[in-house]
């Protein structure tokens, strides 16, 4: 037991700091970046606009109705998402189910996608010149409007869910099943009593998790929410429309709350409430047999969500290779050489990607170890500000970045370093939080026994925690990576003509109605960023990128 005072740890630290000036030197300019590129930007939109704005806001009466939309395709969304990846999550956790496999491989195949590429592909084969509502079945119909947004962030969110779900119900004891069932309990009782109670953590942070993508959804509401206001996108359509920046700040900054209340009660309430089961010691009994009906039912919703999944693929390479959508289904690869033509803006986006990638890689493994020693005084206020832009949405990080450096001391807007820092800061979040833990685990008397050989902090570092950090390092690059690839909610107010993004340059073929040549430069897209995880999965452990993504 640690009787230590926080007055005696506090002393011990600062102690220690002052054995340690390197420690204090990194402490002071991790603070700083961070109060600059996290913290500022915050203050930066809230303050922006005159506090006259703010009262007057709710005399918006397009304002208010973005604020219903948004809490009602939220709920719809959580719900649904939620529930349809605990479906997910108990079939590809039972043993006895055939293609559990696939499906886990298929559940999470949309997480790896940019996030607009699912209401992209159901434009395609929903819209009204669809391939499966006008061509195969002569509909009239479109799947523009809320009730098409939300089936698109159902099918893009729900992995979150499944993931979240699965950890948990993979915890469960079989034996405890195999008890309850001997003492006679039916599948319906195993799960009311045993399963649904011991998963409910799981579900519950599922649900926050899905909140938080869903109410700062931007690029699909944008492709196929129509004229279906909301929060995300009204502060886009300012900017855009009317030049109206202290109105959009206006906008995000309301945005801002309830974002951060689902970060905090999933982080700091849900994620810390667990339910354990006691048991005695032994070999744990197989898994129970799933009963016949259960099956079916498991099966037929898997394999009719992985059927929309592939959908999704399908209408984008297709796409890509239609003369005419919808009227003309002639083989052709002139969208292709249209698409080739805005080259350059995949190859910004891959350059861009990469230096944000490691910057974000090498700040987060320089900021997780700093806070993981726990030898500093102040590692809460690196460890809030580390987590903080998790809770951020995309527009708001960046329209924050084009107020924050669009005049002096530091000018970044117009060069593509607004993006790369804007991109890097928002993928901290995973990165560090990965870092952090995995540097926990390694044993301390390493560290010890190189600093009484005089190794100083630096040295400690990199010659042993890098080393054993490499695959955090790595896998951290990787994720990075494709969340900067895929973006679109902050480089919409960053780019300029001569540092445009792919994702811009697809969003910008979309409204012109040249679909063919954004469903080619989707599929260049979506293959860079497959080849990347390919190529990391290789030198990867399972499961290192779980909970990477964002929505955007």
């Amino acid at each position: 037991m640690d009787y230590m005072s926080v007055g005696q740890k506090v002393t011990q630290k600062i102690r220690i700091l002052r054995h340690e000036p390197v420690a204090l030197i990194e402490f002071g300019i991790i603070v700083c970046v961070l109060g600059l590129f996290v913290l500022y930007p915050v203050i930066r939109v809230i303050t922006f606009a005159s506090p006259a704005a703010y009262l007057s806001l709710w005399d918006n009466l397009r304002w208010r109705q973005a604020v219903y939309n948004s809490l009602f395709i939220v709920c719809l969304s959580t719900v649904s998402s939620t529930l349809l990846g605990f479906i997910f999550a108990y079939t590809i956790t039972r043993n006895d189910l055939p293609g559990r496999s696939f499906f886990r491989w298929i559940s999470i195949l949309p997480i790896f996608s940019p996030p607009f590429a699912v209401a992209f592909s159901y434009l395609l084969m929903f819209g009204r010149l669809g391939l499966v509502t006008h061509t195969l079945f002569g509909l009239d119909t479109t799947i523009i409007g809320w009730h098409g947004l939300w089936l698109v962030q159902t099918i893009s969110f729900f992995p979150f869910a499944t993931l979240a779900i699965a950890r948990i119900i993979e915890q469960i004891p079989p034996s405890m099943d195999v008890a309850a069932r001997g003492l006679g309990a039916k599948e319906f009782e195993v799960f009311r009593t045993i399963t649904w109670p011991l998963s409910r953590p799981g579900v519950a942070s599922a649900a926050l998790l899905v909140a938080i993508f869903s109410l700062t959804d931007f690029g699909s509401p944008l492709i196929i929410g129509g004229g279906f206001p909301l929060l995300a996108t009204e502060a886009w359509y300012r900017i855009q429309g009317w030049g109206d920046l202290p109105g959009a700040a206006v906008v995000v900054t309301t945005l801002l709350p309830p974002a951060l209340l689902f970060f905090v009660v999933e982080r700091y309430w849900v994620s810390k409430k667990t339910y354990i089961a006691t048991l005695g010691r032994g070999t744990p009994p197989p898994q129970p047999p799933t009963p016949l009906l259960l099956k079916i039912f498991l099966l037929t919703i898997c394999s009719i969500i992985s059927f929309l999944i592939l959908l999704v693929y399908i209408g984008i390479i297709v796409g890509g290779l239609t003369r005419v959508w919808g009227y003309d289904w002639t083989f052709t690869l002139i969208h292709w050489g249209e698409a080739l033509q805005r080259i350059s803006s995949l190859y910004n986006s891959i350059m861009i990607a990469l230096i944000g990638a490691l910057l974000t890689s090498s700040f987060s493994l320089i900021t997780g170890f700093v806070v993981a020693r726990k030898r500093i005084v102040g590692e809460r206020i690196l460890d809030f500000l580390a987590v903080l832009p998790a809770a951020i949405p995309g527009v708001f990080i960046g329209i924050g970045y084009l107020l924050s450096f669009n005049t002096p001391p530091l000018i970044l807007t117009g060069t593509p370093w607004i993006i790369i820092i804007a991109l890097a800061f928002w993928n901290l979040p995973f990165s560090y939080q990965l870092a952090i833990s995995r540097t926990a685990q390694i044993d301390p008397t390493l560290e010890n026994a190189a600093a009484n050989l005089g190794a100083s902090s630096l040295r400690i570092f990199w010659d042993i925690y890098f080393p054993l950090l490499w695959r955090v390092f790595t896998s951290s690059f990787v994720v990075s990576f494709i969340n900067c690839m895929s973006n679109l909610s902050i480089v919409v107010f960053l780019i300029t003509p001569r540092y445009s993004m792919a994702t811009f340059s697809i969003l910008t073929l979309i409204s012109d109605n040249r679909l063919g040549a954004a469903a080619a430069l989707t599929t260049a897209l979506l293959l860079t960023s497959f080849l990347v995880l390919g190529i990391a999965s290789r030198f990867l452990e399972k499961g290192e990128f779980t909970f990477y993504g964002k929505g955007g």
